[in-house]
């Protein structure tokens, strides 16, 4: 439905995780070395949601799942 917040972090991060709890409407983002969260968000959701974030200034970014992917997107 087009919810968009900005969320400002003041620390150097090296690690954001993101859980997306569709069921129960809740959407996190979290530093994943503290545990601490960053950004909370409720929402009812009744389409695909599609979490996101972006850099604010250039830098590398690696993203990684917690999940082990599938051979087949690996080969595509």
């Amino acid at each position: 439905t087009g919810v968009m917040s900005d969320v400002h972090v003041t620390e150097h991060l090296a690690r954001i995780g993101i859980l997306l709890d569709y069921s129960s409407g809740r959407l996190l983002f979290f530093n994943a070395e503290r545990g601490l969260v960053l950004f909370a968000i409720r929402h009812k959701f009744t389409d695909a949601a599609h979490p996101a974030f972006a850099l604010e200034k250039a830098g590398v970014l690696t993203l990684c799942t917690g999940m082990e992917l599938p051979e087949f997107v690996k080969q595509s």
